[in-house]
């Protein structure tokens, strides 16, 4: 080989980036190029004699020998492709990673073995920190599975609860709606016994009230005061029972479905007139009703039987829960709609019984000396909610009671509408 030729391939070996290292089959380096210097930490030249092994941490030495021997045999050419991983030693005693493809030539009958040595510290720390990311990926991927297995098993047993507990409301409220009819059918057929008693009470009632009327009547030919005190108690009595047996009737009539909206014209001072005409039996001694505000002559369209019960209801009461030489007072104004309201000055509602008022049958404790039945606001209530009206009671136990009753005012072209069932 001549000199010049030298040089080229000097030129050619140090301008690779991979380091090229050569040794004869005894394990020393003939030639080496700049970069094997570079990667192990030699100066130009300072490897060359050197044994291969030099290159290689102690503890691979004698693997490497074997394996290097154990090559030379087989003459097995490795393409640098899939060249071996192997671990260095640099000058400094520091490990590297590096990968080294093996070929081997022969020349003037001698055996040679070429490696091409790459540094893979870089590559290895870049794998190495992948690895460990996806081990990372894979616990984070591994826990997300886990609890998204949990939250899954809950939401199938919450899912299970809930179907559960869908299948007994379902259940409950058959049960309960099957009570709530029959209570309806029981509570109806009370009603018409109710009401069937009171119709017969009626009769021999009306018997009384004539009679006393007739002795009323006696009297006067030659007054005597006790008879006089005596027939009024009577009627008194009378008016009372058959005020409490109008109510039993106008329950069953709120009761059933038979009841239909009779519209017609009329006044409602005239009205209010008729039934404070009727209540005057009934007053306390001493007791007067004030009607504030009724001079309007104009008629109006209502159906005049219901109005007249709900007015007549309240009133009553009262009359009823208020002290003697005391006074009602009624107050009717008619404006967009027909607002009545009742006040008077006498026991009033206990502050716990407010909300009860309108339950039937409910009495609150101070009203027990009274006589009544407990329907009487809730067959009112009853009236006004059929005709889309509102009822507002006001009341301090001992101080009085007021009650406000609003009710629309019937236009002639929605009169038919309002004749429905109640």
């Amino acid at each position: 080989m001549v000199k010049s030729d030298e040089v080229f391939y000097k030129i050619c070996f140090d301008s690779l980036q991979e380091g090229i290292c050569v040794a004869n089959q005894d394990g020393v380096i003939m030639m080496n190029n700049y970069a094997i210097e570079e990667i192990f930490g030699y100066n130009e030249g300072e490897l060359l004699g050197k044994k291969i092994e030099l290159l290689m941490p102690e503890a691979n030495r004698e693997a490497h020998r074997n394996f290097f021997d154990a090559y030379l045999k087989n003459q097995k050419k490795r393409k640098i492709s899939k060249g071996r991983e192997f671990f260095g030693l640099h000058k400094n005693g520091s490990i590297l990673d590096l990968e080294i493809g093996l070929n081997y030539f022969e020349l003037n009958g001698e055996i040679y073995a070429k490696a091409l040595v790459s540094e893979i510290s870089a590559r290895k720390r870049r794998e190495n920190r992948i690895r460990a990311y996806n081990r990372t990926l894979e616990d984070e991927v591994k826990k997300g599975t886990n609890q998204l297995t949990a939250v899954v098993k809950e939401l199938e047993r919450s899912n299970k609860m809930l179907k559960d507990e869908i299948k007994d409301r379902i259940s409950a409220e058959i049960k309960v709606k099957k009570a709530f009819e029959k209570e309806k059918k029981l509570n109806l057929m009370q009603t018409k016994f109710v009401s069937l008693a009171s119709h017969e009470f009626k009769t021999p009632l009306s018997g009384i009230l004539t009679s006393a009327g007739l002795i009323e009547k006696y009297n006067q030919q030659q007054p005597h005061e006790k008879i006089e005190n005596h027939v009024n108690t009577i009627k008194t009595l009378v008016y009372q029972l058959n005020s409490m047996l109008d109510d039993f009737l106008y329950l069953e009539r709120v009761e059933s479905d038979d009841y239909v909206f009779q519209v017609s014209e009329f006044k409602m001072c005239d009205l209010v007139s008729s039934i404070v005409k009727d209540s005057q039996p009934l007053l306390k001694e001493g007791q007067w009703i004030d009607v504030v505000q009724c001079h309007s002559p104009a008629d109006i369209l209502h159906d005049q039987k219901v109005v007249g019960i709900i007015i007549r209801n309240v009133l009553h009461n009262a009359i009823k829960y208020s002290l003697s030489h005391s006074k009602i007072e009624m107050k009717i104004e008619l404006k967009d709609q027909l607002t009545i309201t009742i006040r008077d000055w006498g026991i009033g509602i206990p502050k716990e019984a407010a909300d009860h008022v309108f339950d039937r049958f409910f009495r609150a404790r101070n009203a027990f000396p009274v006589q009544g039945t407990g329907i009487g606001l809730n067959i009112v209530k009853r009236h006004m909610d059929k005709l889309r009206g509102t009822i507002r009671v006001e009341s301090e136990e001992n101080e009085g009671t007021t009650v406000i009753l609003k009710l629309p005012i019937i236009k002639k072209e929605v009169s038919e509408f309002l004749k429905v069932n109640i």
